[in-house]
């Protein structure tokens, strides 16, 4: 079993202090990556977001330094084939195991040779070894960190530790990145009237003292809480500020949803109207049945049998108010905008 030097722990400790001091609204950046570099070692380290369901990149971000010259244009349905169904390890991110995978768990190096990955993907810039590890996401929003090399040297259970203890704190430098931008377009509306606005800010002076609440926080504490004597936040905010408030507060009031998140010495408050309660195992097959494939494909991929998807099918029906497979996914591309937005 890999175990870290005490060396390693440090820079390890290091790096996580000094990402969680830079406080941009990109969590990510190239020279963040050239740090990451540092931990683990490779000639390439990217960082990509994807949207798995609509087929569409989000962002791209490679480290600083780093030479994609060799890099080829790959046809986008070649693309998304190779990383939904024959990329051995976004497939199984893709199925919920958000460990660090490598290449080579699943495939030799003569498999890998004989691959299409390796033709279109691996082969024009060099690549004999990948790595990545996944922040935990939705298919429809994946993020995923990604070590190359060209060198021949396959990456040690040493380096896949280093990944898999630094992922939590990966996962929380994207959310607080994610809080602050909600948090600025939140405070760029503080001069302008209420309107129903779904966002609002709370600027702490004390633990239940706010020293200044936007009026739409003062109506989405009405609404969501028994109003507080003297203008202090409800109990049940105050308790988990004193919890340490490391995760988003969540309350609901039939179909609305109010999200309290921290940022500093600042609360961003945000409601949206939940108006369909799906599982989770609905919304992966959703996911699935959005990119085309069949009942009997999606049993595969998710290692259900084609009844129990088609059982899915048939309870998500009725939430969605369809009756079709292709109703249900537009209802339900419009169910995770909505989320996002």
């Amino acid at each position: 079993m890999a175990a870290l030097s005490r060396r390693d722990a440090e820079r390890l400790l290091h790096f996580v202090a000094e990402a969680e001091s830079l406080g941009d609204d990109q969590p990510f950046t190239p020279e963040l990556l050239v740090e990451l570099g540092g931990l683990v070692e490779a000639d390439w380290v990217t960082y990509c977001e994807l949207d798995r369901v609509r087929l569409r990149p989000r962002c791209s971000i490679g480290r600083a330094g780093d030479d994609y010259s060799g890099e080829e244009e790959i046809a986008p349905h070649v693309f998304w084939q190779i990383v939904i169904e024959e990329h051995p390890v976004c497939v199984r991110h893709q199925r919920g195991v958000f460990t660090a995978l490598k290449v080579t768990d699943f495939l030799t190096r003569a498999q890998l040779r004989r691959s299409r990955l390796y033709d279109t993907w691996f082969r024009p810039l060099g690549v004999d070894h990948e790595l990545s590890v996944p922040i935990p996401s939705p298919l429809w929003h994946t993020k995923t960190f990604l070590f190359d090399r060209a060198d021949g040297r396959d990456f040690t259970e040493r380096d896949r530790l280093v990944l898999d203890l630094l992922q939590p704190h990966l996962t929380r430098l994207w959310e607080a990145a994610n809080t602050r931008r909600l948090l600025r377009a939140a405070l760029a509306r503080l001069d302008q009237p209420e309107n129903g606005d779904s966002s609002g800010v709370i600027l702490l002076a004390g633990a239940e003292c706010p020293g200044f609440t936007s009026p739409s926080a003062r109506r989405l504490i009405r609404d969501f809480f028994q109003p507080e004597a003297g203008g202090r936040l409800p109990p049940e905010l105050a308790r988990w500020l004193e919890a340490g408030a490391e995760q988003p507060f969540r309350r609901h009031r039939n179909e609305r949803v109010l999200t309290v998140r921290r940022e500093g010495d600042a609360l961003l408050l945000r409601e949206r109207r939940e108006v369909v309660r799906l599982t989770r195992r609905e919304r992966e097959v959703l996911s699935w049945v959005a990119r085309g494939k069949t009942n009997a494909q999606v049993a595969e991929l998710l290692w259900l049998s084609p009844s129990t998807v088609r059982k899915h099918l048939e309870n998500v029906y009725p939430k969605l108010s369809v009756n079709t497979r292709t109703a249900a996914v537009a209802s339900f591309l419009g169910l995770i905008d909505a989320e996002a937005s």
